[in-house]
């Protein structure tokens, strides 16, 4: 039995239930089973394909609640992320830029947007940009769900926007990656069975979360992305020393 296909299959639907209760934190769970049997220079480039089941899965169930706004412009600008992204993925130094992220996050996360942008509103094209280019980089962006943590949307609208803005950025990242000369064929049986897992997960978190408190549902969302934040800032100065 090839382990790694039950590995893989156990962690995407835990994203998946993951993500549709509590819009976030699935691409992490993704992240950390992969890097279980993969390498980093497999498990990044596997990020978008392993995670589309269950973020296919939380548009279609989210589908009348999208800000087709906001997802219009993070799409845009995650043009320029993953251009950016995938010509530098093996020259940054990891290091600096999971110090940089972790940081980022904790301030986005903790700080009302209120105190940065004033009555501006959210530059979701910058976000696409940035968030796009540190998940080609590192396999985890970050930068979106902080950001949407903190606006006036509704959860429902918090997660299937959260959803379909992650799935278009990783359709590019798999075209790039692609273009680097990834070879994606190996994985295609990891990749199946992660694609109907994730989307069972994602059908199972839906129903699980009309049993959330709106209070529970964001403080878990927070708890969530604090901890993939202080994880990064302790992985770079692992890195360092």
């Amino acid at each position: 039995m090839d382990w790694s296909l039950v590995i893989v299959g156990v962690g995407c639907f835990l994203a998946g239930f993951v993500n549709a209760a509590f819009a976030t934190g699935g691409v992490f769970v993704v992240m950390a089973t992969l890097t279980l049997v993969f390498p980093p220079s497999v498990a990044v480039p596997l990020m978008g394909p392993t995670s589309a089941g269950s973020l296919v899965g939380r548009i279609l169930l989210f589908w009348r609640d999208i800000d087709w706004r906001i997802a219009l412009m993070f799409v845009l600008g995650s043009v320029i992320g993953v251009a950016v992204g995938v010509s530098v993925f093996f020259a940054l130094p990891e290091s600096g830029l999971r110090l940089g992220l972790g940081v980022l996050l904790l301030l986005l996360i903790w700080v009302p947007p209120s105190l940065w942008l004033g009555k501006r509103q959210v530059p979701f094209f910058g976000v696409g940009a940035v968030h796009t280019f540190l998940g080609t980089t590192l396999g985890l962006g970050g930068l979106l769900q902080a950001v949407l943590i903190n606006a006036p949307i509704t959860r429902a609208t918090l997660t299937g926007t959260l959803a379909l803005c992650m799935f278009s950025a990783d359709l590019m990242k798999v075209v790039g990656f692609g273009s680097l000369g990834f070879d994606f064929r190996p994985y295609v049986p990891h990749i199946i069975i992660a694609t109907v897992v994730g989307f069972a997960g994602a059908w199972t978190g839906k129903r699980a979360s009309r049993w959330v408190s709106d209070r529970a549902f964001r403080l878990v969302f927070k708890a969530l992305v604090t901890i993939v934040a202080l994880r990064l800032i302790v992985q770079a100065f692992a890195t360092w020393t």
